[in-house]
């Protein structure tokens, strides 16, 4: 079976969805704006891909949703979306986490990448991956932490902290401007996450049944932040994260 998977992204200010079937890509479209526009833009996207396509809702076989973090808002939008359509055709419903997909974004050939996403002033939340295959596998945990000139660099991304690695994500240009002048073996990619880089993860999932509890499943959110590394794994919270 190759399944029609719907992929939804609202994490961040970009706001795009994805319809793959299998590893072939049929249609991808992103609106990314000042503010969020999430509530006004998602349900129309979503209509066109399957126009575009000349499929229909009935012959979806799963909604792929990124799971956070990023804004509450966005985040909220998107769920409740997939969680309708899941609901409303009796399909399974995938989450990826946000980094993960940033990472299926980079656009180099580099064997190690470092996903980072703003969360304003100088905190980013942050994930580290190696290359194996067509896989990217995470090398730490989701971690939430506060950049600083004056630390060392093993300090924020200690797993690629001496090779050679793509830093990307909407925090990518911030962290340029803190880091650069000590990580030129370093590539700083900014972009935001992409329904269309969800294929391989959620096609992945699907294939090893990694579904979620359509009624039960909530966005994750992060604990406070750290300077640096945190003593005490990534742990879960409730709180409203805009």
């Amino acid at each position: 079976m190759t399944p029609l998977i719907l992929g939804i992204e609202t994490s961040t200010l970009s706001c795009s969805v994805a319809l793959f079937e299998g590893t072939e890509l049929l249609h991808s479209a992103q609106a990314l704006h000042e503010k969020y526009v999430h509530a006004s833009e998602l349900l129309p996207m979503i209509d066109l891909a399957f126009q575009k396509t000349k499929r229909n809702l009935n012959e979806l076989d799963a909604v792929a949703v990124c799971a956070g973090p990023g804004s509450y808002t966005g985040l909220r939008i998107g769920v409740s979306t997939a969680k309708g359509i899941c609901h409303a055709r009796n399909i399974p419903l995938i989450a990826i986490n946000s980094l993960e997909i940033q990472a299926y974004g980079c656009p180099l050939e580099v064997s190690s990448v470092v996903a980072i996403m703003d969360a304003r002033r100088d905190e980013v939340y942050t994930q580290s991956f190696k290359r194996a295959g067509e896989t990217w596998m995470p090398l730490d945990e989701i971690r939430a932490v506060i950049l600083d000139d004056k630390q060392p660099l093993d300090v924020f991304f200690p797993e690629v902290s001496a090779e050679k690695a793509c830093i990307i994500g909407d925090a990518a240009e911030k962290s340029e401007r803190l880091l650069a002048d000590r990580a030129d073996h370093w590539t700083f990619v900014s972009d935001h996450p992409r329904a269309k880089c969800m294929m391989q993860p959620a096609l992945e999932a699907f294939e090893a049944q990694r579904f979620e509890d359509v009624a039960y499943f909530t966005p994750r959110y992060l604990k406070e932040f750290v300077a640096g590394p945190p003593k005490d794994p990534l742990g879960l919270r409730k709180s409203q994260i805009a």
